[in-house]
């Protein structure tokens, strides 16, 4: 038996994603799916929009066999060390034979031709990229911007559309971690990612988000394979602004008293620090953004800024990303499956958070963040709904 691994947010699980699980399997020939997916925090820098387990539940209702968490220091972090933490994981679980990730583009030849370029970077890329940058571009456009004077503009328009940008990062960690596990492209279907049109019955997540947050939840049910539960209830960006103008004020504060004393906090360089201290807080959300902003930084990268700020991430990395897995929800009749796990993991499976005891320093940093990235999500959700979800070590799994 074979088992095709995907990497995932589900945020929230639409019928894009049951397309893909499904092209997954039929592509791969597999027999079993399995998914590293983003806790309570994603890759954009925001909330996710349910809680992790109610997420993970619905994405084995409708076919995968095991979700794991991402921990939350690389569910947050850039595409780079999302993209390789992720692999890593499947790597080191042992027991998958395929990844399986979506992309604009389905010609799988050409993202290895640009990954196999990033990964190396010859002389003449070097240059171009730190050219680029020395003129106030952001990494991604100065990367992108090198790639089409290596290959040709065609190659960098590839490079621009996000799922093949994390294909791309998918590949190349599969060869710095010399990896058996063969990847499998599925072309994404339907609307375009981040897309504010619908085709057929397929949504982006954006479009469902900024759905459920100015109308009512029926309005996506053409776009998702179940009913939502009258019970969920919903988090998004804007909701964490209180507790982030909380966490500038101490910043402003801490460097009145220090001076330009740098902070370790993940993605916090000394311009967004000249910035911060510059702010007259209390701002919203899109204030926040918008005073903050700055040609060299994008979008996505303040907002997972912001949110390193309030889970107090630091940028601490490790030969092995990710010394560990917490399992979040399975099948019944895939439990199985943890004896092959079990026999095969180079990593610890988490599956009772309280007994759980890190083997070392940056095992214990890395589960104190997700511990307090639950506290907080939990906060949030409460404030909101006035609901009591469980902390992380008394936390169940969702079994289907």
């Amino acid at each position: 038996m074979s088992t095709v691994a995907i990497i995932a947010e589900y945020n929230p699980f639409h019928n894009g994603h049951l397309y893909h699980l499904k092209e997954s399997k039929r592509i791969s020939g597999a027999d079993h799916a399995i998914a590293i997916m983003s806790g309570n925090f994603v890759q954009r820098g925001e909330p996710a929009i349910l809680p992790k387990l109610r997420r993970a539940e619905y994405a084995v209702r409708f076919g995968l066999d095991i979700v794991f968490e991402m921990p939350v220091r690389y569910s947050t972090a850039s595409a780079q060390d999302f993209a390789y933490a992720g692999v890593e994981m499947i790597n080191s679980l042992g027991i998958a034979d395929y990844i399986s990730f979506g992309a604009e583009t389905n010609d799988i030849d050409i993202i290895r031709k640009i990954s196999d370029c990033l990964t190396n970077e010859t002389a003449s890329f070097k240059l171009a990229l730190n050219d680029f940058l020395k003129e106030g571009n952001s990494y991604p456009k100065a990367r992108s911007l090198a790639l089409a004077e290596e290959f040709g503009e065609e190659y960098a328009d590839i490079m621009s559309q996000p799922n093949n940008i994390l294909a791309i990062e998918y590949l190349s960690a599969l060869t710095k971690l010399d990896s058996r596990v063969k990847p499998i492209v599925v072309p994404r279907k339907g609307a375009a990612h981040d897309s504010s049109m619908t085709k057929n019955r397929f949504a982006s997540a954006k479009y469902i988000r900024d759905t459920i947050q100015t109308a009512d939840n029926n309005d996506i049910s053409s776009y998702v394979p179940y009913d939502i539960n009258e019970a969920d209830k919903f988090v998004f960006s804007n909701d964490i602004e209180t507790l982030i103008n909380h966490e500038l004020l101490n910043l402003q504060s801490e460097l009145s008293d220090n001076g330009q004393k740098l902070n370790n906090i993940l993605d916090l360089n000394s311009d967004l620090i000249n910035r911060i201290q510059k702010l007259n807080l209390p701002l919203s959300y899109s204030e926040l953004i918008e005073e903050l902003k700055s040609k060299n930084i994008t979008h996505t990268r303040l907002c997972r800024t912001l949110l390193h700020i309030l889970l107090g991430i630091e940028n601490i990395k490790d030969n092995i990303y990710c010394p560990y897995a917490t399992l979040l929800a399975f099948r019944k009749d895939a439990s199985h499956m943890f004896r092959s796990i079990n026999d095969s993991s180079d990593i610890r499976i988490i599956n009772k958070r309280s007994s759980f005891e890190p083997a070392n320093e940056y095992e214990a940093k890395l589960y104190k963040y997700d511990c307090y990235a639950t506290d907080i999500y939990n906060l949030l959700y409460y404030s909101k709904t006035k609901v009591h979800l469980p902390n992380e070590l008394s936390s169940n799994i969702a079994i289907i």
